[in-house]
């Protein structure tokens, strides 16, 4: 492990339950709170870079996680626009079909 000095790696071989804290999870915890928990690992990975720390997408997916984060998309929220495949009538709508007529009549 890079970064961990010989002697605490051997150390953390015979004890397990002491397991290696990522150091860059609480940053990762700040941002996604200071996005209001919207923020997916790529926004997390660009606003850690501006705040000058370095990490891949796939690490900040990887503690998201292990920590049971997850980024809010649009089926978690109500369509507060109106337009969209849940509005009745609309193409996509279940409701469509029952409503839509055939352009060819039935003795075709």
């Amino acid at each position: 492990m890079p970064g961990v000095p010989r002697s605490a790696y051997y150390w953390m071989i015979e004890h397990p339950e002491a397991e290696r804290v990522d150091p860059i999870a609480g940053g990762v915890r700040a941002v996604r709170r200071d996005g209001h928990e919207r923020c997916g690992a790529g926004k997390i990975k660009a606003a850690l870079e501006r705040r000058g720390v370095t990490a891949s997408g796939r690490r900040v997916g990887d503690i998201m996680r292990e920590r049971g984060m997850r980024a809010r998309t649009r089926a978690d929220g109500p369509n507060r626009t109106g337009r969209g495949p849940t509005r009745p009538g609309s193409r996509t709508s279940s409701a469509a079909g029952s409503t839509a007529t055939s352009r060819h009549p039935p003795g075709r």
